[in-house]
């Protein structure tokens, strides 16, 4: 059994700074804030050896001087749009070895024109830290990126074994899984309303939403949907667009942006 242990450091109102620790090191991905981060490491008594960016925006990186002028010895990786100086660049398929795991970096553009993704095996599971790209029940919004690029970055996501394992950065979970309820195809809502029970219970009892399996999203998850020819057919009929994959998850994006 590996020693590894995957925590979702809470930071502003939704996000999550996940950290991934053993025995004392830790690696952090997307710190948007610096004094949650310092906290989380001085409680359990943890140093930083990495910190890997998906993406430029502030409550992914607002924490990174801080945190890099506090602990000298620690690898800051990002992309080399990521605005961040001190970074080591990666970008689609750099490889990097860290505490003793491999890591896989995949362009996963659509919320942003350099978002990554950083892919781990742990355990026998794939591990994906996904930043904005993919949210449980849902997607990013599209701003520096294309919505053609964000359905790419789904397509890619679904060539992934069903068992695993996403990390976004953002509890966003009840909102999608509310929207979905108004554009889903019928032979899945009761799936769906379901899936708005369990997670309620889970927030109402301080859990979170978090980690989502893929084969799971495939249930639960339009923009998923959108790849199901028998799913997406009723959401084109609803939603008043081609049956295509790309129009049902394009104005899929644009229903959720308005709802």
């Amino acid at each position: 059994m590996s020693s590894f242990h995957i925590h979702a450091i809470k930071a502003f109102d939704d996000n999550y700074i996940w950290a991934i620790s053993a025995e004392q090191h830790a690696i952090i991905i997307d710190p948007g804030s610096a004094d949650e981060v310092i906290s989380y490491l001085n409680a359990h008594q943890l140093t930083p050896v990495a910190i890997l960016i998906t993406h430029h925006h502030h409550d992914h990186i607002g924490g990174v001087d801080k945190l890099m002028s506090l602990y000298k010895d620690c690898t800051l990786y990002a992309h080399s749009h990521h605005g961040l100086t001190d970074a080591v660049p990666v970008d689609e398929g750099s490889q990097l070895h860290i505490m003793g795991l491999d890591f896989t970096v995949q362009m996963s553009a659509g919320h942003t024109d350099s978002h990554l993704s950083y892919l781990v095996q742990m355990d026998g599971v794939m591990r994906v830290f996904c930043g904005d790209t993919l949210f449980s029940g849902g997607c990013g919004r599209v701003f520096t990126g294309t919505i053609e690029q964000l359905y790419a970055s789904f397509e890619r996501y679904l060539r992934l074994p069903d068992e695993t394992l996403f990390y976004p950065a953002h509890e966003y979970t009840l909102s999608n899984l509310k929207f979905a309820q108004t554009v889903c195809a019928d032979s899945v809502k009761k799936t769906i309303e379901t899936a708005i029970l369990d997670t309620q219970a889970r927030l109402e009892n301080a859990k979170i939403s978090l980690p989502t399996q893929l084969g799971y999203e495939k249930q639960i998850n339009v923009f998923l949907h959108s790849f199901e020819p028998s799913l997406r057919q009723a959401m084109a009929d609803k939603l008043g667009c081609a049956d295509d994959g790309l129009s049902v998850f394009t104005a899929l994006r644009i229903a959720k942006n308005n709802a």
